[in-house]
């Protein structure tokens, strides 16, 4: 045994120091070409264990999760299959998954921290778990589940407007109705006049008419109050602020009356007088900003934004006076890019933009948001704040981009499919960390115009963050149907949750 160690030292001694690469590997040719298939079997085992080195278990946890982060989530649900070592190590990385809701644009608790060890797989069963959530919001109006259907109008309707669980729709009926969110039920029909546009709260209701006017009607039981006639073609737009005591009209006849809500009377008109790209463009949206969350009884003005299809101008009203006190022109798509619209949110303003980029496969919307905070007496608008989201749409198949809403984590986009000949609604993450998007395939049915009055987002808290409590019981999307009804998307708890 002695002489049998002494002649292997010697063997290995040799091999390593007085052979080339070639020839040892010329030597383990010969050498395993005469083993049997015993000698065999174990030198593959034996190989195979000195070769394979389980990679995730060595690496540290920081440089685990960089790894793991540029893979997507159905490699990563692969590899947790290969063993149950790499099972543990990325179900249990905490902080990638918590990286990952966050990019996919779900809600992460803001209480639960990533160190916390009671369940090591809490942030991958929060991902599973609102995947689901996402997929079912991708059948949307597809899935009977989850949608309620609103009839009662005999003629098409034309505009919608949610406020504190109620809808209320207006319709070529000369009707309009208030309808329960949560119950389904009709609460009030109202006979009134054509309606292009509606808003109400707990105690009025105001509507814009074909009829060149507006009115105003006790929500409670739909008597008429008061009347605002003055112009010379349908008006298009409406709103009011009680707090105030002002009411706002836009009309096809290039005007936009400010009106005493309480007394009816007329106190301005502003000439709106803009080339635009389309020909037949007509004021579209008018709206009251920045009343909600400033302190009114020390300021002197207020803010009236307007807009067509290519402009978005910010008048800033005196209130004791109604004198014009300044003009902005905050978006002209004739020296920029596609006007899509915008929205209030309080004070906080968000004008949206179309673009394309260099390889046309994908559109940013442009996001640009403003503040109206009080200076003194009168209310300014803070220097705006730009962040953009990318969609993939091919511009052959896809027309009529135009953003309907947005949150702290994403945004609704409405958009034209050639293709299929049919609406859809495209939601995307507008943060740079944010990359999730899907599709909502709205009714083949659906109506929609140019402002896209017959498409209403409904409750919001999904937009900052998509969870069981932001989605179930909520009304999330209202559309109006060629069949004189509504349909609204409302996801339900399943039965086994």
């Amino acid at each position: 045994m002695a002489n049998f160690d002494d002649w292997t030292e010697e063997v290995e001694r040799v091999f390593c120091s007085s052979l080339s690469d070639r020839q040892r590997l010329h030597l383990v040719q010969r050498l395993i070409g005469r083993c049997s298939g015993y000698l065999l079997f174990q030198l593959f085992q034996h190989v195979e264990s000195i070769s394979k080195y389980d990679f995730v278990r060595l690496l540290p946890d920081c440089a685990l999760c960089r790894l793991l982060s540029f893979l997507d989530v159905k490699t990563l649900l692969t590899a947790c299959q290969v063993s149950q070592s790499w099972n543990s190590a990325i179900s249990g990385n905490q902080c990638l998954w918590r990286n990952m809701c966050l990019r996919s644009g779900f809600q992460v608790p803001a209480e639960r921290s990533v160190n916390q060890s009671a369940d090591s797989s809490f942030f991958k069963h929060l991902y599973q778990e609102n995947a689901v959530l996402v997929r079912r919001l991708v059948k949307g109006f597809h899935d009977e589940e989850n949608t309620i259907s609103f009839k009662g109008h005999s003629d098409d309707v034309t505009a919608m407007f949610y406020y504190n669980g109620k809808l209320a729709t207006g319709s070529h009926d000369l009707t309009v109705r208030i309808w329960c969110c949560v119950s389904g039920v009709c609460l009030a029909t109202y006979d009134t006049h054509s309606v292009s546009d509606i808003k109400f709260d707990d105690d009025f209701l105001v509507t814009a008419s074909y009829d060149c006017s507006a009115a105003c009607w006790d929500v409670t039981d739909g008597t008429k109050l008061r009347a605002f006639v003055g112009h010379s073609a349908a008006v298009r737009s409406v709103d009011f602020c009680t707090d105030i005591d002002i009411l706002v009209t836009a009309s096809v006849d290039s005007t936009v009356k400010i009106w005493s809500f309480t007394e009816g009377s007329l106190l301005r008109t502003l000439e709106f007088t803009y080339e635009t790209k389309n020909v037949a463009s007509y004021l579209g949206k008018v709206k009251i900003w920045g009343t909600v969350d400033c302190s009114l009884k020390h300021l002197d003005s207020y803010h009236i934004l307007v807009s067509n299809d290519s402009v978005l101008v910010d008048y800033e009203i005196r209130l004791s006076t109604a004198v014009l006190v300044k003009k902005d022109t905050l978006f002209d798509s004739c020296k920029m890019k596609s006007f899509s619209g915008f929205h209030v949110d309080n004070s906080s303003l968000k004008v949206m933009s179309v673009e394309c980029d260099s390889s046309d496969s994908f559109g940013i919307v442009a996001e640009t948001s403003f503040e109206c905070i009080a200076v003194g007496r009168r209310l300014v608008t803070q220097r705006p704040v730009r962040r953009i989201f990318r969609i993939p749409f091919s511009t052959d198949t896809v027309v009529d981009l135009r953003i309907l809403r947005s949150g702290a984590s994403s945004g609704v986009i409405l958009g034209f499919k050639f293709e299929k000949f049919r609406w859809f609604l495209y939601v995307a993450g507008h943060n740079s960390d944010v990359t999730s998007h899907f599709t909502i395939d709205l009714p083949g049915r659906a109506l929609c115009d140019a402002s896209a009055r017959q498409i209403c987002i409904c409750d919001t808290q999904w937009l900052d963050g998509i969870s069981k409590e932001s989605l179930y019981g909520r009304t999330l999307v209202a559309v109006a149907t060629s069949y004189h009804s509504i349909e609204l998307l409302k996801l339900k708890p399943l039965k086994y949750e």
